[in-house]
């Protein structure tokens, strides 16, 4: 059996093995045991559509910010940033996770794992079943500004080509729209709605972690950096009560960028503690340092309801840097 794209699978299965045990024993138990789970298409239709849609708000932040009013010049600028930082990104288990931008008229723009095919034009290319699939997205960028779109394409993990189901989103500020995709494999696990908003997370988090490493790399200066990275993550917000947000901090605990408390931006966090007595950031870095990525528990405030409430974290160090991003769930 292949290896599951998301992270959680393992804990999935163990889930389902109690429960499967659990209705072996006992004569009422519900007879769906996935009645109250999500399936795996459903979580990988998630998953792509956050992260595209959090690289697309971003982009169109920092495209606004640059707008030169010289097309020509900006189209290429803005071409640079999205193959800066798209390229380095890959997620799931086996990285047949990539991130693709093009025109509104079906120019490619940048492709993290197919270079070539930057600068063709993609209008009239079909799959092996002659599905004109590249019209389908533009059909979609032009109606609704973003959509799902299902095609055969090479999977990078094993060369196959294999139907895929693709989420795009419009860049309306360069006259793009960026787009990723899950290779499908059936739904051969079920998720409880905390491990689905977990594997949202992680991917999400990393996903950015390594996009603005890619972007940190077209700057010398380290100012230059940092106004990049308040830009790029200042309005995304995700998870169906807008509650998810990224925050950025070195490794001094010194906030570099917060999608939600710019008033934090450049402070010195090492000694905060939260209503609980944790030293919340110094905890982080921790992670961050020691292990590269993983969760942590604590109370921040939610800019949704305004109160503090538990929150559970997903920080990713930025490869190559001091500096790790974050994100999380408030409960």
């Amino acid at each position: 059996m292949m290896k599951n794209h998301l992270l959680l699978r393992s804990t999935a299965l163990a889930i389902l093995l109690v429960s499967v045990f659990s209705c072996s024993t006992k004569c009422d138990c519900d007879p769906d045991p996935y009645r109250d789970m999500l399936s795996e298409t459903d979580v990988l239709k998630t998953v792509v559509q956050v992260s595209t849609t959090n690289l697309a708000t971003g982009f169109e932040t920092l495209f606004e910010n640059i707008y030169t009013n010289n097309a020509l010049e900006d189209s290429l600028i803005f071409a640079e940033y999205c193959q800066a930082v798209i390229n380095p990104i890959r997620f799931f288990n086996d990285e047949s996770g990539y991130f693709f931008v093009e025109t509104n008229n079906a120019w490619m723009v940048a492709h993290a794992t197919k270079p070539e095919l930057i600068g063709t034009n993609r209008m009239d290319v079909q799959d092996l079943n002659g599905k004109y699939y590249v019209r389908d997205m533009v059909e979609a960028i032009d109606y609704k500004g973003f959509g799902f779109v299902d095609y055969y394409f090479e999977n990078p993990a094993n060369g196959l080509s294999t139907r895929k189901l693709a989420f795009v989103k419009s860049i309306p500020a360069a006259q793009f729209f960026i787009g990723t995709g899950f290779y499908e494999n059936g739904d051969s696990y079920y998720f409880t709605s905390e491990e689905a908003a977990k594997a949202v997370l992680e991917v999400a988090t990393k996903s950015m972690g390594q996009g603005l490493k890619g972007g940190f790399d077209m700057y010398e200066d380290s100012m230059a950096k940092v106004e990049f990275c308040r830009m790029f993550i200042d309005n995304i917000r995700f998870f169906d009560n807008q509650s998810g947000y990224f925050f950025v901090y070195d490794f001094n605990c010194v906030n570099v960028a917060h999608g939600a408390q710019k008033d934090l931006q450049g402070e010195n966090l090492y000694d905060y503690q939260d209503s609980k007595g944790n030293y919340v950031i110094r905890d982080l870095v921790k992670i961050a340092k020691t292990q590269g990525s993983g969760y942590y528990d604590y109370y921040w405030n939610n800019p949704i309801s305004g109160n503090e409430e538990p929150k559970t974290a997903f920080v990713y160090k930025l490869p190559g840097m001091d500096y790790f991003v974050g994100s999380g769930i408030y409960y």
